[in-house]
Formats: structure tokens, C-alpha cells, sequence
């Protein structure tokens, strides 16, 4: 399945013109739908996720997780955990009532330093187990995203420790964004072939390898040439998101051809 993020129409406003994001998807008919991003700390913006089932219609539809002003590393029993658990509680509720059966999970938002990372990683490891318990009773799966996109301080999951953490809860999905492979400097091959049986889906877009700008596929240095071969080798049936940041040349017209491109990638055309 092929998504559309409504990143795509602004990261705290994508839910403001669905025509922007009808417009993109409504030419496959059907075969392509929309990741909502479920944000939590604006009002207005649950308002408009809570209706979005009225112009969604019969299109296919996933979620992503709350993360703006929420943070997974949260220490037991803080006023940070119980807004992330308050939080992850109304996107659970959300995303079941939209048909969303999965949906996607930031290990963390904040700069995290060397002599903190082993307590930040418990944390994590800790916030998620209960935030999968929680999932489950709402009947959506969480899927863990690969970050390692930090500007300051360290990652929180490497490469190694991030296919251990996939690795450690089998409950849980895995998503991978190319993205945020591109500049961590992962190795595709390597974690693909690794995590193949729990890779549920991808972020696609690109950048220069070293700022996540979220530019359109064609747009950077990731080759997607070569992933196209990797994902139909370890990951046929995974799903596949544009995750583009807004922007004047990101219209509905340029999503729906890359969308077409990605069809034909994994379809090796």
C-alpha cells in the first residue's frame, strides 16, 4: 500500500485544505491513501483529525503518533510521562475510530547527551512497553521509527541498538525511514536484511545526507534505484509513505507522480 503523509500540506496545518491532500491520492483509486499525523497539543488540529473520517471517505488511511511537545524518554511517574501516556491515549482513540490499524512511534524528540543515553534508553523501553499495552486494547499496532537524526548531542539508538530495540518487542511493528537512514549513515542493505521480518512499512523522501529536510525522492542522494531492489528482496510487502515537508514546489500534482514512481519501483518497471 502507498501513502500520502499530510506532512506534505504543513506539519501542524496538513489538515487544514484535504483537497491539497484528495487531490493527490483520489487519481489511483483507491490504491493509495493518507498517513494523518495524530498531534495532540493543538485543539483546533484534534478537531480536524477527529472529522477526518468525512472527507477520507473509503480511502485507505494510517496513522503516525503524537510528538510535538511529547517526549518518550519521559522519567517514571513525571508530569512529561502522564501528558505522553495522556496524549497517546486520545491517538489510540483516534486512530481506532478512523480505521488506522497502525501507527507510527518517535523514541524520543529531545537532544540526548552520552552520560544520559543508557537512563534515556530504560525510559524509552519503558514508556513503549506500556504504550503497546495500551495499543492493543484499541487494536493498533505501534511501529517503532528509526531517528539518528540529531544536530546536537547523540543518537539514543544507533544502528545496532535500534535492530535490537525492533528486535526486543515483537509486539511492535517497525518502520523505516529512508530519510533518516540517509543521514545517519546506516547501512540499507544491513538493517533491511536484519529487520525483514518486522519491517511493516517506510518513509520516503530525500536530503543531502546531512539535514533531514524531507525533500521528494528524487531530490537528494539516497538511491532509490537500490532500495527499490533491497525492498523487493527483504520487504515486498511493507507498505510505502511520501513523507515530504511542505513547500511551494511540493504540490499535489508532483506527489501523485512520485507516487506513481514509487509504484513502479518496487514493481521493478
Amino acid at each position: 500500500m502507498i501513502y500520502v503523509s499530510n506532512l506534505a500540506a504543513g506539519l501542524e496545518k496538513g489538515l487544514d485544505h484535504p483537497s491539497f491532500l484528495l487531490e493527490a491520492v483520489t487519481p489511483f483509486g483507491g490504491e493509495v491513501g493518507v498517513e494523518l499525523f495524530l498531534h495532540y497539543h493543538d485543539e483546533a488540529y484534534r478537531r480536524r483529525a477527529q472529522s477526518a473520517a468525512e472527507w477520507l471517505g473509503g480511502l485507505p488511511r494510517t496513522a503516525h503518533g503524537p510528538f510535538l511537545q511529547v517526549e518518550a524518554t519521559a522519567e517514571q511517574d513525571s508530569a512529561e510521562q502522564a501528558y505522553l501516556f495522556e496524549a497517546y491515549g486520545w491517538a489510540f482513540e483516534t486512530a481506532q475510530r478512523l480505521e488506522c490499524r497502525d501507527m507510527v512511534f518517535h523514541t524520543h524528540q529531545r537532544v540526548i547527551w552520552e552520560q544520559e543515553k543508557e537512563r534515556a534508553q530504560h525510559n524509552c523501553m519503558r514508556n513503549l512497553e506500556a504504550l503497546l499495552a495500551m495499543g492493543e486494547k484499541y487494536g493498533v499496532r505501534l511501529l517503532i521509527e528509526n531517528l539518528g537524526i540529531q544536530r546536537q548531542g547523540i543518537s539514543l539508538f544507533d544502528e545496532e541498538d535500534f535492530c535490537r530495540l525492533a528486535e526486543a518487542f515483537p509486539q511492535a511493528g517497525c518502520l523505516i525511514d529512508t530519510g533518516h537512514l540517509n543521514v545517519a549513515g546506516w547501512n540499507v542493505e544491513r538493517v533491511l536484511e536484519r529487520l525483514s521480518g518486522r519491517i511493516c512499512g517506510y518513509h520516503l523522501h530525500n536530503n543531502d545526507g546531512v539535514a533531514d529536510s524531507h525533500r521528494p525522492i528524487d531530490e537528494g542522494t539516497f538511491d532509490y534505484a537500490a532500495f527499490y531492489k533491497l525492498y523487493r528482496r527483504f520487504t515486498p510487502k511493507a507498505s510505502l509513505t511520501l513523507e515530504y515537508a511542505d513547500g511551494g514546489d511540493v504540490t499535489p500534482p508532483r506527489l501523485a507522480g512520485d507516487a506513481q514512481k514509487v509504484i513502479d519501483g518496487v514493481s521493478g518497471l
